[in-house]
């Protein structure tokens, strides 16, 4: 099964690599990091663009940085679908990094006014004030002689940021470890491990569809909790007349017709760059709180 492709390439007279042994991959995934096995992608005696494999399914490798420039920013329009992992999670599914089509523009044309140089200014307050934080941890341990964790400290700097910035809600990482919704997210990825990775892979997804969210490795939302805490903020602001300069604030805007259309003028750019949008869908109520959990697991990972 796993070997019915092999010669995809060769019969095409495209240069390529072997399809590495099941076992194999597991023991490199298993020993070596991120960043040495792209190293090695891109180093290959065959070329910078080859022929390689996913599994069984053929798939091209890149490797020239002026090429990749074109692929991902300047004919982006052009190479507008990736890899779809299905996997029956609403918030996995719905990841902007997924999707294609038309509910990737429609996603993608939302959330670009979020990351304007504008309001990433407006976001550099917030980060410098979570960032007092780190400088009282750091401070308080060169006092007590102590080491530091350093993954720790910055993973608690991280979710304050995203708390604050993309929900506008405080919390104290450092201090309140156990506060629920950092644990939420810890735990979410703690228990994401290799063995749970590699059966997100090979297992067929009519599978993982059929797996309940406690069993799916690909879950991560699986008590809903993060919507739920979502829903309860957009209570609280619409019942108060509350607006934040947050990215929560964006998409609750993008429920009304007219801010869409703001959001599009905003984001013309990007929308001459990925292709039109229509903009007479705004988001449904389900697919921005999928976003929301999105952005929150892909930033502080």
């Amino acid at each position: 099964y796993l070997g019915k492709n092999d010669d995809y390439w060769r019969k095409k007279g495209v240069p390529n690599v072997p399809r590495p042994s099941l076992f194999y991959l597991l023991y490199i995934i298993a020993t070596k990091n991120l960043a040495d096995l792209i190293k090695k992608m891109t180093v290959m005696p065959v070329g910078k663009v080859y022929g390689s494999f996913d599994g069984n399914k053929p798939n091209v490798v890149v490797g020239d940085p002026e090429l990749l420039r074109d692929i991902l920013v300047k004919d982006f329009n052009v190479f507008p679908y990736r890899r779809i992992m299905n996997v029956g999670d609403p918030v996995s599914d719905n990841n902007v990094s997924i999707v294609v089509g038309e509910d990737w523009k429609r996603i993608r044309t939302t959330i670009t006014p979020a990351f304007t140089s504008k309001r990433m200014r407006q976001m550099g307050s917030i980060i410098n004030e979570c960032a007092k934080s780190v400088i009282e941890v750091c401070g308080k341990h060169c006092e007590k002689g102590e080491p530091i964790d350093c993954k720790g400290m910055f993973g608690a700097f991280t979710m304050d940021v995203i708390a604050k910035s993309a929900f506008g809600t405080q919390i104290n990482s450092h201090n309140d470890p156990q506060n629920e919704f950092v644990r939420k997210v810890r735990e979410s990825f703690l228990n994401f491990t290799i063995p749970r990775f590699m059966f997100s892979i090979l297992a067929p997804t009519w599978l993982l569809k059929l797996l309940p969210a406690s069993l799916n490795p690909m879950f991560l939302d699986k008590d809903n909790f993060f919507r739920d805490v979502i829903r309860k903020i957009i209570q609280k602001r619409k019942e108060t007349g509350t607006k934040y300069n947050d990215f929560l604030q964006l998409l609750m805007d993008a429920a009304e017709e007219n801010a869409r259309q703001e959001n599009l003028e905003t984001a013309e750019d990007e929308t001459d760059r990925y292709g039109s949008v229509s903009n007479n869908d705004a988001l449904s109520s389900s697919v921005k709180h999928k976003s929301r959990v999105v952005f929150v697991f892909d930033s502080y990972y």
